[in-house]
């Protein structure tokens, strides 16, 4: 059993009953073949006499033992007396005077040996670097499937950088230095090439802390405080909660508790906390000079942390400055991509392969780049899919005769035929193939693409540019002069057709907000586009008047429509076809956004469009999307927790982890322990059901009967799973996959995946998960013994749609009427959940619901726009009011709820959306229509 994978997994019962032979190279052995790559090109001289050397002396030394052995022999084979023996005699002398001139010549050589090596160790931190870098890029390949590099490329580019590094002929530290900056910067752009744009500064971001930690400028448990964050929850009173949030507070607390050079952080905050509100504040939070001290004693590092605690969407800002710090700015300005410069890096027997991603094209790249090598009449192309590998694999065969390029399309499509290519790939032979062919490839990210093909080809990745006026631009770039004209109302369809493009740009780009754009990120596309310019080019022509209902509907329910699977999502889209696909739309100045920026212009030709876009911002205002500014916020920190947990994933994997195995186990043991140690005992269910026994007329005896059943079952698993994996760390039992993988999710603050499949969905670190557990544990509790509460937690319950029907239930059979026939009303109620006194005649009051896009403002007793930057606020208590043939209700917003800021979720066995709540009706002054733009919505669970 062999794998081509440089960090195979296998598990643990595997690994027991095979013998396992690991050829891949370690990063020591690295080193030391890097250090005699460099020295033999920088100082040949003495590599080739370092090598003579150890050949001499490995003979020298065969030489004496094979002297040795012969003595030994003779004495063996010696009769008599020893001191007769002439010729043993006058051996022993010969073997004396030999054994003599070999160690005299082997202390000789010991010493020159010596002077060679304090010359050649010189080169070594030339070395070090580069097995550092190898081992860098190997791990990213687990983000990625498509991110392999082999140590052969790594090699080729390794002994380039040598060559092509400034020389400095009588300064050997600056020449070191110069091939040292010079591969690194050099590797970066490579690698860079080849990842997403979401990756690029993750990777210069990884880079500089695996070099920053092997020179000792990071602390070990500062790093994984900003990785992870705090693992606790805060002891003392939070000293501003008007503006710093519990969770600001909880790290300002841990990281006074935890981490040695922040002692005292907690009460430096509450002595500044008006320093630290205008920072808060400040547009530029991630340079806001720091109070006291810290002000000039902070490290780099302690100024991410500071960041992270108190504005955390500025983190991306702050890792640029870090890396620039470190390394240079030029680490964070990503390279131009140049397909020449990836053409020079190829030859004939090394692929180059576009990854590609939705929307992409590479094609139009490509024939550009032919032309002007004079290959576009030599360019042969096949698009992969059921039945096309006998075409493609002529077109190669064809190809390496002639020395043509090959284009093979859509490798991803075709995961049967991907050995095929393996193979093919793995037989080019120089001497077999016409220097001038090339074989490129295009392919989406596919686990089935062939690790051998992506480990030594050259990777490009090719995505459609980001941003608004560049999502425009691509759109109006693609259009011919004829392709704007029309026959019957020429200024009407190039005003509609503006519209159609803005409409198309701003749903695509609608998703980089995450939830808040549309519960799913829909992959809409330039077919979806042009299947609608399409229709509106036809029924202009059919109809005297535009038919903007016809539009509206074929545009929101069929094109773009056929792609949404949300119900929430489809009125969305509905709600903002509206304001592109409308009358008003024909006017010249009619604006799209409340900003100038974005409104109808005078039709024109395809320059003049191309002109206007190139004066919109690079970055656009959330008001466009039909988002509030603090989107801009969520956006950033959704970024920021991306990069902070593909860094964490790559730490933790060993690639550069920090702290010893014994340290790793010790925290993990602690961890498990006071895990163990919160945890209460299980529910007594037989005591439940005496209590609260099945009735007719109450069926919250049910509810609450099956609610202590299903935590009763996450509570034993977690104890039995808990304390196996602490036997298991001691050694006393196997540790199996599923306790190894336990203990990777514990050290990086995760809800091991055992315990969140048989949880309810959340998203908080393991932390707050189990401090959260608890809570739901005593809210059940506090249920049994004292009776059913005045108000129910909402996001207490595992599975709230019980209760929900419990109480529609409960109100059916007392008023003797068909469940179906009853719905909820709703009444947002004033105060907190304290302040209500006494349970209500029909219903129940529900609390523990969280409001994200917009707040309410009790004195207007409506829903209105956010405060700056508060992403959430909490949400009075609500009574949910069951009526009978309830009429529709008017001014009121129906506003979905959710378990947990992903909002999107899967149908389960019950019917119901594992992550759908209800709809609940919040009473507006504002036209709703504003608040389903905003992508308003209720939540009964955070991420902290």
């Amino acid at each position: 059993m062999t794998t081509k994978l440089p960090n195979p997994t296998y598990s643990p019962e595997t690994v027991v009953t095979v013998t396992l032979l690991n050829f891949f190279i370690t990063p020591s052995g690295l080193e030391d073949q890097l250090l005699g790559k460099t020295v033999e090109k920088e100082r040949k001289d003495l590599e080739i006499q370092k090598q003579q050397l150890t050949k001499s002396n490995a003979d020298k030394s065969r030489e004496l033992k094979t002297l040795q052995d012969d003595i030994l022999r003779m004495l063996q084979e010696a009769e008599g007396d020893i001191l007769e023996q002439e010729v043993l005699i006058n051996a022993l002398e010969m073997s004396k005077k030999k054994s003599t001139e070999i160690n005299e010549d082997l202390a000789k050589a010991k010493e020159t040996e010596q002077v060679i090596d304090e010359t050649r160790e010189r080169y070594r931190p030339h070395a070090f670097r580069g097995s550092l870098l190898f081992f860098c890029v190997s791990a990213i390949s687990s983000i990625d499937p498509m991110y392999q590099f082999s140590l052969q490329w790594f090699m080729t580019l390794f002994n380039n950088c040598i060559d092509k590094a400034e020389r400095f002929d009588d300064d050997v530290d600056a020449r070191i230095e110069s091939i040292k900056d010079f591969t690194t910067y050099n590797f970066y752009c490579n690698v860079t090439r080849s990842l997403f744009e979401k990756h690029k500064l993750m990777l210069s971001f990884f880079l500089c802390l695996s070099i920053t930690q092997e020179e000792g400028h990071i602390d070990p448990a500062e790093l994984r405080f900003l990785l992870t964050g705090s693992t606790a929850t805060a002891t003392s009173d939070n000293p501003a909660p008007e503006w710093l949030t519990a969770r600001a507070w909880n790290d300002v607390q841990f990281a006074n508790d935890n981490l040695t050079k922040l002692m005292g952080l907690s009460k430096h905050v509450a002595d500044h906390i008006g320093h630290y509100r205008e920072l808060f504040d400040s547009p530029e939070a991630h340079r806001y000079p720091l109070a006291g001290t810290f002000s000039e004693e902070c490290t780099p590092l302690q100024r991410l942390i500071f960041t992270r605690i108190f504005r955390l969407d500025k983190l991306t800002h702050a890792i640029q400055d870090f890396v620039t710090h470190f390394m240079g700015e030029r680490y964070i300005i990503v390279p131009q991509f140049n397909l020449a410069d990836a053409y020079k890096d190829s030859d004939c027997c090394t692929p180059l392969i576009f990854i590609i991603s939705p929307g992409s094209d590479p094609m139009g790249d490509l024939l550009k780049f032919a032309e002007s090598m004079r290959m576009s009449k030599k360019l042969d192309k096949v698009s992969l899919g059921q039945g096309q590998g006998k075409k493609a694999e002529e077109l190669l065969m064809n190809g390496m005769e002639k020395g043509q390029w090959v284009l093979l399309q859509n490798c991803h499509l075709a995961t049967s035929w991907m050995p095929t290519l393996e193979q093919i790939v793995e037989n080019f032979h120089p001497e077999t193939i016409k220097k001038e062919f090339r074989m490129w490839l295009t392919s989406m990210p596919s686990p089935s693409f062939p690790v051998a093909v992506l480990q030594n080809s050259v990777k490009m990745t090719n995505e459609p540019p980001m941003g608004l006026r560049a999502n425009l631009t691509r759109s109006f770039f693609g259009f011919k002069e004829d392709d704007l004209g029309h026959r019957t109302k020429p200024n009407d369809f190039k005003r509609m057709l503006f519209a159609q493009c803005l409409f198309h740009g701003v749903i695509q780009e609608r998703r980089k907000f995450g939830s808040l754009g549309f519960n799913i990120p829909y992959e809409f596309n330039d077919s979806d586009r042009a299947v609608c310019v399409l229709q509106l080019r036809k029924f202009m022509e059919t109809y005297d008047k535009i038919p903007f209902d016809v539009l509206v509907f074929l545009t929101g329910e069929i094109n773009y429509g056929g792609r949404v699977t949300d119900d929430w999502d489809r009125r969305c889209l509905m709600t903002m076809i509206k304001d592109f696909i409308h009358p008003k739309v024909l006017a010249d100045g009619h604006q799209f956004s409340p900003l100038p920026t974005y409104q109808m212009i005078e039709p024109g030709n395809r320059g003049y469009y191309l002109d206007h876009l190139n004066t919109w911002p690079i970055n656009p205002d959330p008001a466009i999307f039909g988002l509030h500014d603090n989107a801009d916020i969520t956006s950033a920190r959704n970024e920021t927790q991306r990069i902070l947990a593909t860094v964490l994933s790559l730490q933790s994997s060993g690639s550069a982890a920090s702290g010893s195995a014994a340290s790793r186990d010790a925290m993990l043991t602690s961890t498990a322990n006071t895990i163990l140690r919160k945890l209460p005992d299980a529910f007594d269910i037989a005591a439940f059901q005496r209590k609260y026994p099945t009735k007719y007329e109450e069926s919250m005896n049910t509810v609450l009967v099956q609610e202590a059943v299903r935590y009763n079952k996450l509570l034993k698993f977690m104890v039995i799973s808990l304390k196996e994996f602490l036997r298991a760390v001691k050694g006393e039992v196997v540790m199996s996959a599923e306790l190894e993988a336990m203990g990777s999710s514990l050290f990086v603050n995760d809800v091991p995946a055992g315990w969140a499949k048989l949880a309810y969905p959340s998203l908080m670190p393991l932390s707050s998960w189990v401090e959260d557990l608890i809570k739901r544990l005593d809210f059940i509790r506090d249920w049994y013994t004292n009776g059913p509460p005045m108000t129910f937690w909402i996001g207490g319950f595992f599975f709230p749609q019980a209760f929900l029907t419990g109480t529609l239930q409960n109100y059916a059979r007392q008023v003797k009427e068909p469940i179906d026939t009853i719905k909820f009303g709703f009444k947002v109620l004033k105060g907190t959940n304290a302040d209500v006194t006494e349970r209500p005649a029909k219903g129940a009051i529900i609390y523990g619901i969280f409001m994200e896009g917009a707040r309410w403002d009790p004195a207007e007793h409506s829903i209105v726009e956010s405060r700056p930057k508060e992403l959430f606020v909490s949400m009075p208590p609500i009574l949910l009011d069951p009526i009978v043939n309830k009429p529709p209700s008017v001014g009121v917003f129906l506003c979905p709820v959710y378990k947990t800021l992903t909002r999107a979720g899967t149908l389960s066995t019950t019917g119901h959306s594992t992550n759908f709540v209800l709809p609940i009706e919040i009473p507006t002054k504002t036209d709703a229509e504003h608040w389903i733009k905003r992508g308003v919505a209720c939540l009964v669970s955070l991420n902290f």
